[in-house]
């Protein structure tokens, strides 16, 4: 299996594209940290996990605090015995035009979406430079950070950073084998797309708009996300690093 004896943090992995990446890099033989900041969907999805005898552990993480992701990597470590990976895929994010949305809001999105995945970078750096055995970082970014989505002017803005943070980070750590690469999704079907279409004024045309956006003429599953995050987890991925890989069914193509 592609990941076997790797060690795996996923945040954000209580439900839709974490869970789903949990799940697949711990069937593909990874041991894997679940971690969100809602215990509940952690807890269950943890539970879910090991009673198909599946090697993950939970643990709370608020990833916007510096202070829990430096926890959540010490206690892999700790746990586990080394780290060979992180996926930084917690998010959140307001919908309303630029003029209507507050102070309080967009730093939530911007703490959240891009000072989050700063934090998830740093310190599975600095735990891949003290092993001296490289790593790799995969960043869940969003076709928001390519084509401009209407309503979403801070998601767009974050994931646009994380595409950026992404590359430069690739650039200074890749003499040290550490790999940082970005996952473009178009639109999942998963709780977070189903909060933003049930949010807005009619729903089934919200829903219509978002899968006609798409060549393929449909939503992405987690599980087809997941896949390219665990290629680029595995060393099937050795040579791939500063990328940014839309997974979008062609939504960044026309």
């Amino acid at each position: 299996m592609e990941l076997d004896g790797k060690v795996v943090i996923v945040t954000g992995s209580g439900r839709g594209i974490g869970a789903a990446t949990a799940e697949l890099c711990a069937r593909n033989g990874a041991k894997v940290v679940v971690c969100d900041i809602n215990t509940e969907w952690g807890e269950s999805t943890t539970k879910r996990l090991q009673d198909e005898g599946l090697e993950v552990a939970w643990k709370y993480v608020d990833v916007s605090d510096e202070a829990s992701v430096e926890e959540l990597v010490k206690f892999t470590v700790e746990k586990y015995g080394k780290l060979d990976g992180i996926v930084n895929n917690a998010a959140t994010i307001v919908v309303n035009r630029a003029h209507l949305i507050t102070a309080e809001e967009w730093d939530l999105v911007i703490k959240v979406n891009l000072t989050g995945v700063f934090y998830g970078i740093k310190h599975a750096i600095r735990q891949f430079l003290a092993q001296g055995t490289g790593g790799s970082i995969v960043n869940i970014g969003s076709i928001s950070a390519v084509v401009g989505m209407p309503e979403q002017p801070g998601y767009c803005a974050s994931k646009g950073g994380v595409f950026q943070l992404t590359r430069q980070v690739a650039i200074d750590y890749a003499a040290d084998n550490i790999r940082c690469n970005t996952i473009g999704p178009g639109s999942v079907d998963a709780e977070f797309v189903r909060v933003y279409i049930n949010g807005q004024a009619d729903p089934a045309e919200a829903e219509a708009r978002l899968v006609g956006g798409h060549p393929m003429q449909r939503m992405a599953t987690p599980f087809e996300i997941a896949e390219t995050i665990s290629f680029l987890l595995s060393d099937r991925s050795s040579f791939v690093t500063g990328a940014n890989l839309q997974v979008d069914g062609g939504y960044s193509a026309k």
